[in-house]
């Protein structure tokens, strides 16, 4: 049943060009970091112990976790929820005999597994890049899966939150300014002691490497990401379910 529910909303997205947005934005932020590793090659590979791969990918996710990822994540719920704005596209879903918590988790699921998606293409043109760069260091691949994976985790409560923005407001624009506002915070967050708990900032501590993350303990901050996620999600498909109750 929930495979059907996420096969309809992948349809919903065949036309909106949203593949360009999983590519692109990889491989911007791969050109870039790696533009930055050469023009720093020296500040950044002064000890004899540095790994180039590592150094890279400093300059790859600095902007990328930050302001990227958080907003691309938010352009994925927008588009999501774009269609059904259109045309009395959310009344005629409500008015069929269908879950609106299904609706929900099938919507929230296919932003996760963008995200996903993006993670995986960042990886593939890191890599490639390291190759026509001739880093000679061994490619970190331990950290790198766990880096992307726990980043992606980060994402979970964030793209709960985007979700939940994007079906209340119908104009596409209003929601993906206030992310890229949030987002900006980030740079506040890595100030901050509690700045583990704050969405925008989590997928930013996850990928970077130790010596870069504020992250004081890993354990912690997982644990912190999963709790947020299920107070996020319980709240907002709360919200949802009762949606049309209160227009």
């Amino acid at each position: 049943m929930f495979k059907d529910y996420l096969m309809f909303e992948w349809l919903k997205l065949k036309r909106q060009k949203i593949w360009m947005l999983v590519l692109a934005v990889p491989l911007i932020s791969v050109i870039l970091g790696f533009s930055s590793f050469l023009g720093n090659y020296e500040v950044l590979m002064d000890k004899k112990d540095d790994n180039g791969w590592l150094e890279a990918w400093t300059q790859i996710t600095l902007f990328y976790g930050m302001l990227f990822l958080p907003i691309s994540s938010g352009i994925y719920a927008a588009l999501v929820c774009r269609t059904d704005h259109l045309s009395g596209g959310w009344k005629l879903q409500f008015s069929l005999p269908l879950s609106k918590t299904m609706i929900y988790l099938s919507k929230l699921t296919v932003i996760l597994l963008l995200i996903f998606l993006m993670q995986l293409f960042l990886v593939l043109f890191y890599i490639v890049g390291g190759f026509i760069i001739h880093i000679e260091n061994p490619i970190p691949v331990t950290f790198i899966v766990f880096a992307i994976l726990l980043s992606w985790l980060g994402t979970f409560s964030l793209s709960a939150i985007q979700l939940w923005l994007s079906f209340k407001i119908k104009n596409f624009g209003i929601p993906l300014g206030i992310n890229i506002f949030l987002s900006f915070l980030v740079f506040g967050a890595y100030t901050s002691k509690w700045g583990m708990l704050y969405p925008w900032a989590q997928p930013s501590f996850a990928i970077s490497t130790p010596d870069e993350s504020p992250i004081d303990s890993y354990p912690v901050f997982i644990s912190a990401v999963v709790i947020t996620f299920f107070i996020f999600v319980a709240m907002t498909s709360f919200r949802f379910k009762r949606a049309d109750l209160e227009s």
